[in-house]
């Protein structure tokens, strides 16, 4: 005959149980908060350390999944721009013969705060989606400003020889992602490495303004042979507004769009 003992251990081991039970859903949801809110954009920050130029086709897709869009290259004759769109930036890769050869992100989230220095082997100080370019970017070798009925951008490279690893570095403000600019007027501007023929085009000297009041959010790197700068904004695997306008079909994406829109388009009118 079993005696008291057992069943006290019977009854301390169901409730123990229970309380295990209990426990997963409950921690099974911390993780799906963590996930979707802090914890994401560490893990988004721990895959980009991973990210380099030269790395195959499948560590890019290990790293950001399946890419939900994809265009061909203007320069690379074979070359594919994948897309990767995360909660808090896009990714773009140039990728040739299984390989990346360029790739890039865009910002989109205010609370990612991802640091240049962690980007540039750290040449340059400054915080992607918040610094400007008068403060991140010292002695650009090229600046480019394009600025249409409905679209604009704004970019600087930068190089550095052996430290970046022959590496050129473009600081962008892409409409697709955070922050305020301020554009010169001017239709193109374009010299060094942007200008074809390094004819310059514009007048670089009233950029100074543009300078201090646009803000870097899209950072982009590329190796020695990759002619990608000349052909203009349209042309670099960047993410690019109107490309991706049709996934904003879905209401909550076109709504968030419209309130970025609209407040952008406030702050040029209040200029």
């Amino acid at each position: 005959m079993l005696d008291a003992s057992f069943w006290n251990a019977v009854g301390l081991w169901a409730t123990v149980f229970a309380g295990v039970a209990a426990a997963v859903p409950f921690a099974a949801a911390v993780r799906a908060w963590w996930a979707r809110s802090g914890g994401s954009r560490r893990e988004l920050k721990r895959r980009l350390a991973k990210m380099a130029i030269g790395v195959t086709d499948d560590h890019l897709r290990s790293l950001f999944g399946v890419p939900i869009m994809q265009s061909r290259s203007y320069t690379i004759e074979n070359g594919v721009h994948y897309m990767f769109m995360t909660n808090h930036a896009w990714i773009v890769a140039l990728v040739d013969n299984g390989a990346v050869l360029s790739w890039s992100i865009t910002v989109t989230d205010r609370k990612f705060k991802m640091k240049l220095r962690d980007l540039t082997f750290g040449l340059v100080d400054g915080t992607l989606g918040h610094s400007t370019f008068a403060d991140a970017v010292e002695r650009p070798n090229g600046v480019y400003e394009e600025q249409g009925a409905a679209t604009y951008a704004y970019a600087e490279s930068a190089y550095f020889g052996r430290p970046s690893l022959y590496q050129t570095f473009v600081f962008m403000h892409n409409q697709e992602g955070i922050g305020d600019y301020k554009p010169s007027g001017q239709s193109v501007v374009a010299s060094g490495p942007f200008a074809r023929h390094a004819l310059p085009t514009g007048d670089a000297e009233k950029l100074s303004e543009v300078r201090k009041a646009t803000t870097i959010n899209t950072f982009y790197g590329y190796g020695a042979g990759v002619p990608d700068l000349e052909g203009g904004a349209a042309a670099w695997p960047v993410v690019n507004r109107d490309f991706v306008a049709p996934l904003r079909g879905a209401s909550a994406e076109r709504k968030k769009w419209l309130k970025k829109r609209t407040k952008q388009r406030r702050k040029l009118a209040q200029r």
